[in-house]
């Protein structure tokens, strides 16, 4: 009874506004968090945070178109048009094979690389009662198709392969708040920057924060754990959701100019402090097969 009053009161007081809706959904889901019986959905709106992955995945039979571009250093000035003028990008499809399973694929002007993901849910998050994590094993291979800069001897299909594999562990809190972290593990044939076998070590951490009914807040940075020998920095990342009905629009700064995993986790050349700044945006398009 207290919570239809509440509800009232609050779609009386902003409907002016249009947001009664909102609000009553909001309420809702509160409950739904609590509720043990009912799994938690949608700790992060899309399944790629800024640069990681997150828990979630395309629904069965459902195919997402990503867009993904960023351009140069903000600082880069005038001359470059403050980055426009070196902008890189990425084109890919993700599919929902099944309710815990989920594919991709992508092309990326960066090297020339295209890479591939299977990402499968392990564990859903459902009320306080059962598991308060949504667990899920991420992994991707990509290949660098750049012509004439292997060396011979190291120009094969499997020298030119990246692997990264990463456990990825969320927790909606509330509508307002999702956190997540993530082990990853990067393993590279023939690594162009370190010219050997490489194995790199990281922690990647991100939040989500609710700031307005269609609005989120996107935290994202990964910590390098073991040295491996290439001169990179930790890649940290601010971005903001929005959802327009048909797809989800994100805008962001990183000081990476990457977008697939091995160019944002050993390509991230400078800091922010350093004023390594770029701006980018991510678009998501949903269709129903």
């Amino acid at each position: 009874m207290k919570r239809n009053l509440l509800s009232l009161l609050l779609a009386l007081l902003f409907a002016p506004f249009g947001f009664g809706q909102d609000l009553s959904a909001i309420l809702d889901a509160e409950e739904n968090l609590k509720d043990s019986r009912n799994p938690v959905e949608k700790a992060f709106r899309t399944p790629r945070i800024v640069n990681m992955h997150s828990a979630e995945n395309a629904a069965p039979r459902e195919m997402v178109l990503n867009i993904g571009h960023r351009f140069g250093k903000l600082n880069a000035g005038l001359y470059e048009l403050f980055g426009l003028d070196q902008a890189t990008m990425r084109l890919g499809l993700d599919y929902g094979i099944n309710d815990w399973l989920g594919a991709g694929i992508g092309r990326s002007s960066f090297q020339k690389t295209v890479d591939g993901f299977l990402k499968a849910r392990l564990v859903g998050q459902a009320g306080k009662l059962n598991s308060p994590f949504t667990i899920a094993l991420y992994s991707s291979a990509s290949v660098n198709t750049l012509r004439n800069v292997f060396p011979e001897g190291k120009d094969s299909f499997l020298d030119r392969l990246t692997f990264v594999n990463s456990l990825i562990l969320s927790r909606k809190f509330s509508e307002a708040l999702s956190l997540q972290v993530s082990p990853i593990w990067l393993r590279s044939r023939f690594l162009l920057e370190t010219q050997s076998v490489t194995d790199d070590v990281s922690l990647g951490m991100a939040a989500r924060i609710k700031i307005l009914p269609r609005v989120h807040v996107n935290l994202e940075y990964i910590h390098e754990l073991v040295d491996d020998r290439v001169p990179d920095y930790n890649p940290l990342s601010l971005g903001f959701d929005i959802e327009t009905g048909g797809h989800v629009f994100q805008l962001f700064f990183s000081s990476t100019q990457g977008i697939f995993d091995k160019a944002y986790l050993i390509n991230t050349n400078e800091a922010w402090y350093k004023g390594a700044v770029y701006f980018g945006f991510n678009i998501t398009r949903v269709f129903y097969l």
